[in-house]
């Protein structure tokens, strides 16, 4: 049987870190397009700090927003809704919560509510009731659905403060076990016993964050000791050749890439533009970032005053000499 805490949705956010929610879910299945799981293990146990929206403007109006949200979406439906008075808890692994956003009134059903911006409308191409949502909400509302032991999860969304639109999930049991066996890895191997999960393509910022600065001068020696440390450099190895090789390809492609650019713009010349049965090139001016004056702000003593130089970590691969 599902359980349930008594807790504000102030608690909730000053005790993120104890558990795992419907937002993060898609992120620790890996499934998410804005988050890793190497970040998120990286929250959870205090490494990094956890991202400060208390001054995101966007989420302060989604906030403000939920409950028009969820009126349109009771007007349109001719259901009325009521706030989820609890969050809930997996009943056998209280660590995985959900604090759900309505409660749909006299029926076995929830209701989630979001705001998105215009840029992001054609993720949710279809009619009202059939539109498409995005992976990490359906993934978010299979998880409140699963948590609460509901069979039905209803998602609005308002869209540039312009279209409204909403659909239906159905519970899936079998998406649910695998979201389940997911997270239950995920706190239970990773972030309890403190071990990171394996990167990502997407966690460079993330291992910025996590290792800004080298603290020594030491530099790591893997040479073979056995057969079976021997197997494991020889595949580092081949990983840092093949990483040679892709920069190789990168630069050749770039300098490719700028060839084909410069014969159409030697094409082009002083007009707009040129246009073929398949494609139309344009050459247009636009503006471009501002630059500065460096020596006549030196002369006037404000470069020094308000210029600031960034640091950074940089990977450099070097072949050794061969003995």
């Amino acid at each position: 049987m599902t359980q349930s805490l008594e807790l504000s949705t102030k608690d909730v956010t000053l005790n993120r870190n104890n558990f795992i929610g419907g937002s993060e879910i898609a992120t620790v299945m890996g499934l998410s397009r804005y988050s890793t799981p190497l970040k998120l293990w990286a929250i959870k146990t205090g490494k990094i700090p956890a991202p400060d929206f208390s001054e995101n403007q966007a989420v302060e109006m989604g906030t403000k927003l939920e409950q028009f949200v969820a009126n349109l979406w009771a007007e349109k439906t001719g259901n009325s809704v009521r706030r989820a008075p609890k969050t809930y808890q997996h009943p056998d692994y209280p660590y995985m919560v959900a604090h759900i956003d309505r409660l749909v009134t006299g029926t076995d059903e929830l209701l989630e509510c979001k705001t998105t911006s215009l840029f992001r409308q054609d993720e949710w191409q279809g009619e009202d009731g059939l539109c498409d949502i995005p992976q990490e909400y359906i993934l978010q509302v299979m998880w409140y659905l699963g948590i609460t032991g509901r069979k039905i999860g209803h998602i609005a969304v308002l869209i540039g403060g312009q279209q409204f639109k909403y659909s239906k999930i159905e519970f899936d049991q079998e998406l649910f076990d695998k979201m389940v066996t997911a997270a239950k890895d995920f706190w239970e191997n990773y972030v309890l016993k403190d071990v990171p999960p394996a990167v990502m393509s997407a966690d460079d910022e993330t291992m910025k964050e996590l290792y800004g600065d080298s603290h020594t001068d030491f530099i790591i020696d893997l040479f073979p000791q056995d057969e079976r440390s021997a197997a494991a450099v020889q595949e580092l190895e081949q990983k840092i050749a093949y990483l040679q090789e892709l920069k190789g390809q990168i630069k050749d492609l770039d300098t490719e890439k700028k060839t084909i650019e410069a014969s159409l713009k030697d094409i082009i010349k002083d007009n707009l533009g040129i246009q073929t049965p398949k494609y139309k090139v344009t050459w247009k001016m636009q503006n471009g970032g501002y630059t500065y004056d460096r020596e006549a702000m030196t002369a006037d003593g404000v470069f020094e005053k308000y210029a600031t130089q960034s640091q950074f970590r940089r990977l450099n691969v070097a072949k050794n000499k061969e003995v």
